[in-house]
Parts: structure tokens; sequence; C-alpha cells
């Protein structure tokens, strides 16, 4: 069995708002694996990464009643193989993309990445210096903060090899401002009862640096023992209480943001072109 749906990305854009919301609807059914990245890693071993087709069929296991079946692997949208090899295996299929202002997703990328202890740099400023290095030694998306925000080339990638009418194209300031909306839109878009709204009340996979350390790692370490018992609405408001209550938000210098935006400026202005949505926000300081 073969997911008909798959949220496609971005990164740090709201996909895991997006995934805990979809999990809820009782017509819909969502990988117990919210990132597979199969279509990105097809055929590859990679830690956490499910590259065998055998093994990514049997997410879907149980699956065949609900009219939309589906997965949300967040490098989908960067990654320059999955159009195709989604194209070939599952032509028909939905995909839903959620977009963020390329600077704050860039920014949170990073902090996240610092709060997962993947990134070595302790400033932005150092990370973004290293990012060419990096894209050269072919190192992790996660790492190249503002190349996976390039939106324009990977958007193009699917328009070319996709009808319009099965992509979806959401933004964060949606999701932010009306969420009744979005989850309505994308209900819709999937043929399932469009008048079902998830609780969704807290923030999940939030980004952040700890304020208390021990405290935060050994709450959220008995956290993910006490979740596997709980609803899944009751498990998100928990995890997003303690990440909105423990995580605080590094300052961001201005320069670096200004330096961000003219970066993204031309990306931005094609993006929405291929989009068809005013992103002119995204560029105000």
């Amino acid at each position: 069995m073969l997911p008909n749906f798959l949220i496609i990305g971005a990164p740090r854009s709201g996909t895991t708002h997006l995934y805990r919301g979809l999990r809820q609807h009782p017509e819909v059914f969502m990988s117990d694996v919210k990132e597979p990245m199969f279509f990105a890693y097809e055929g590859e071993t990679r830690p956490g990464v499910i590259g065998d087709r055998s093994a990514y069929e049997a997410l879907f296991v149980g699956s065949e009643h609900y009219k939309a079946r589906g997965e949300a692997s967040t490098l989908y949208l960067y990654h320059p193989e999955a159009p195709r090899r989604i194209r070939e295996l599952i032509p028909e299929a939905r995909l839903i993309a959620i977009l963020r202002n390329p600077v704050d997703r860039a920014i949170s990328q990073y902090t996240f990445q610092r709060f997962l202890k993947t990134e070595p740099l302790d400033t932005l400023e150092k990370a973004l210096a290293a990012e060419e290095e990096r894209r050269q030694q072919n190192a992790p998306p996660f790492s190249l903060y503002r190349e996976v925000g390039l939106y324009s080339d990977q958007i193009a990638r699917y328009l070319a090899l996709f009808p319009r009418e099965q992509l979806l194209f959401l933004l964060q300031d949606d999701l932010e401002q009306d969420p009744r909306a979005v989850f309505q839109h994308i209900f819709e878009f999937l043929g399932v009862d469009a008048t079902f709204y998830p609780d969704l009340r807290h923030k999940t996979n939030a980004s952040g640096i700890p304020q208390h350390e021990t405290m935060f790692r050994l709450i959220k370490s008995a956290g993910r023992t006490v979740k596997r018992f709980l609803p899944e609405r009751l498990a998100t408001r928990l995890s997003g209480s303690a990440h909105e209550t423990l995580l605080q938000h590094p300052p961001v210098n201005p320069a670096t943001r200004a330096a961000l935006r003219e970066y993204f400026r031309a990306d931005i202005a094609r993006t929405q072109e291929l989009i068809g949505r005013d992103l002119s926000h995204w560029l105000a300081p």
C-alpha cells in the first residue's frame, strides 16, 4: 500500500503542525513515522531514513479504508530527485507544500539544529559563512540554512512534472493567522470531510534554546514515554506546553536579518509568481 498524498516541505514551516492535525481526522491516515524521507533517499541506507520500498509500504498497512493516506517528509520539496521519484511511483498523488518566509525559516532552522546539538557553530553568522563550504562537501541539507529556502527552483521542478491541480501551496503566515481556514482548505483538497477541525492549541516541534538544559532534557525524556499512552490530541498539547514554557529564542542581529532579506529578494519575487500569492510582506523590515 502506498500513500495518495504527501506533505513535501518546507522544513521549519509548519509541517509538524499539519501532520498532527491530519492525524486527528477520521478519514485520514498518516504514517506513524512522520518523515520517512523515502522519495529523497530511495535505495540508500541512512540513519532515520526508510529507503527500502517494502519497508516504506509497510508504513501504510491497515490504511486501505481511509480516503486519504499520507506522510510528511520535509526534504521532498528541496531534494532534486524527489519529484521524479514521486511521479514514477505515485503519479496521481496530491502534494502539499507549506512555505515560510525564508529569512525566518533559516533562523528557525539554525536555532533548531543548535537545540538538536547538530550545529557546532555558536552564532548564526558563523553558520551562514560556512554554508558554501558545507555545500561543496555535501553537508546535510538541514545545515544549509539559505539554500533550502530558495523555493522557486524547487517549486518549478514539481510544476514541470505534475498538473497544477495536484499541488497545494500554503503559507505558514496563513497557518498562524487562520488555522481553521488552512485545515479546511487541506481537507477539501484531499476530498475528506472539511467540517472537521483538529485540536492544535499548542505549537509542535518548536525551536529554541533550553533555558534550563538539564530540566528540559529530563522532561522531554519522560514525556516520550508518557505520550505513547496518551491520545493524539493530549500528547500534542503536552509537547507544545513543554516547548513554549522552557525554550527561549536568542535575538538575531538586525544586520544579519537585512542581509538575508536581500539574499532571498529575487527568489521571493519568482516564488510569488509561481504560486500566485503576494509575498511582498516577506521583504518588509
